[in-house]
């Protein structure tokens, strides 16, 4: 990958502060003159469609020109933005549109992120790229290191980070007032099944919807026949070739308030139990009923931390402090969030930006001594992203925060393949120091013609 340790930390330093530099800004009124972001878009569908709208909704972008793959994900850009360019390939949009645009927006497939970045970053404007943000361990380091090389404003869309609970939380972790960190339960069950499409639609080949250019949306991947339910829309994530599963689609939304409060560096191991899982037998599937463990190690004055995570179908066990009359079932309510026990205190808090942040029992809470705010908020993740833009300053949720955390997901993505093992993690070298085999899935599989174009960047 040719990254040293050296290279990794001047990436990721200061990437738990990431968020405390923002000033406060509102997504109506903010001092921008008028002027508005310019933006051409690379994907305008389903997730890319919502991020654009919200985008618009500052009154500070309009969108110059756009890109997809899929023809009718453009049908309502041309009566909201009927000036707006359209395209179905980006690179010849970007080349059209050199010297037109203010930033570039980067909301497709996972595992289309990492090139259409490497072809956006030529143009050495700001990016605002989705989560993960890279589909494998390499691509994300590449992302960052080319960011950081070309010295451009980055903006991941990890939302949670703009959340006021998220600075809430790590204030409370900071004041000393829970003790030591000792261990968090993380789950998400609110879209069990979403992830759960049969083994076998992975071969089952049906006829291409109408307006997909099937060849394009492969982008990089290896080129396969087009199958049940891959695309349009999000269920290419259930896929091994194009998405991570559960784990890494959300970790920045559960465990990422986490990685800020307790300013954690990548784990030392990682272990998959997955009852029934033969990856074998599924190679393209991912298991329905997993529980991640991630070791974290120490650092500074707290000590080592270890993170479980139960997606799907597999629940957290129950905080051991909630209250005996508080139902805590998340597989039957459909909950996501997690609970961190410190030495002191039980905190509890639900999905995006540790929302509902709080002390459990009650009792607790109402006795707890709140440290004062020490951290701004920032009231809009989008606003907040042109805001930076436009005054030529970082944004709050860059490459080096974002990166950091879709790194800790895709290592348990690449742990699902050994379930049962121990995977320990060298982060000095960027490896697995005990199986060889996992340290192939932290590349990329790409075609010959995506190498030539950007494996120099891997």
């Amino acid at each position: 990958m040719n990254l040293t340790k050296r290279d990794f930390l001047r990436m990721t330093g200061g990437a738990a502060l990431a968020g405390a530099a923002a000033p406060c800004l509102a997504a109506k009124g903010a001092p921008h003159g008028g002027r508005k972001v310019r933006i051409a878009a690379i994907g305008t569908g389903g997730q890319a469609g919502g991020d654009l709208h919200a985008f618009l909704r500052t009154g500070m972008a309009e969108i110059v020109c756009a890109a997809d793959v899929y023809a009718p994900a453009m049908d309502w850009l041309k009566k909201e933005q009927p000036n707006a360019k359209l395209y179905k390939d980006y690179r010849v949009m970007l080349a059209d549109f050199a010297g037109k645009f203010d930033a570039v927006t980067v909301v497709v497939p996972d595992h289309s992120h990492c090139v259409a970045f490497l072809e956006a970053v030529k143009y050495k404007v700001p990016v605002f790229c989705e989560k993960p943000l890279g589909h494998t361990f390499a691509e994300t380091v590449a992302m960052m290191r080319e960011a950081k090389k070309a010295g451009i404003i980055t903006h991941v869309g990890m939302q949670g980070n703009s959340f006021p609970s998220t600075q809430t939380l790590r204030e409370w972790v900071e004041s000393g007032e829970l003790g030591q960190a000792q261990e968090a339960h993380l789950y998400c069950n609110s879209v069990r099944f979403f992830y759960c499409d049969p083994p076998e639609f992975f071969n089952t080949h049906v006829p291409e919807p109408e307006g997909l250019d099937w060849d394009l949306w492969q982008g990089p991947a290896l080129r396969r026949p087009y199958f049940k339910g891959v695309a349009p829309g999000g269920r290419w994530r259930n896929w091994y070739p194009y998405g991570e599963g559960c784990l890494t689609d959300w970790v920045c939304h559960i465990l990422g308030p986490l990685v800020t409060a307790l300013d954690l560096d990548l784990p030392t191991a990682v272990t998959v139990d997955a009852p029934g899982f033969d990856p074998a037998k599924t190679p393209h599937s991912f298991p329905v009923n997993p529980r991640y463990k991630f070791e974290f190690p120490a650092k500074g004055g707290r000590a080592a931390f270890t993170a479980y995570w139960y997606d799907v179908n597999r629940t957290a066990p129950r905080p051991p402090a909630l209250e005996a009359d508080q139902a805590f079932e998340p597989l039957k309510h459909g909950w996501s969030g997690a609970w961190l026990k410190c030495e002191k205190e039980t905190i509890m808090y639900g999905s995006h930006g540790a929302s509902g942040v709080r002390i459990v029992p009650h009792a607790r809470m109402r006795a707890f001594k709140r440290s004062p705010q020490k951290y701004p908020r920032v009231r809009n993740h989008y606003a907040e992203f042109l805001q930076a833009v436009l005054e030529k300053r970082p944004a709050n949720t860059p490459f080096e925060l974002a990166g950091k955390v879709s790194l800790m997901g895709l290592l348990g993505t690449a742990a699902t393949r050994f379930p049962g093992k121990r995977l320990e993690f060298d982060a000095a070298k960027m490896r697995f120091s005990n199986c060889d085999a996992a340290n192939a899935l932290l590349k990329p599989e790409w075609t010959k013609e995506a190498m030539e174009a950007y494996g120099a960047a891997l």
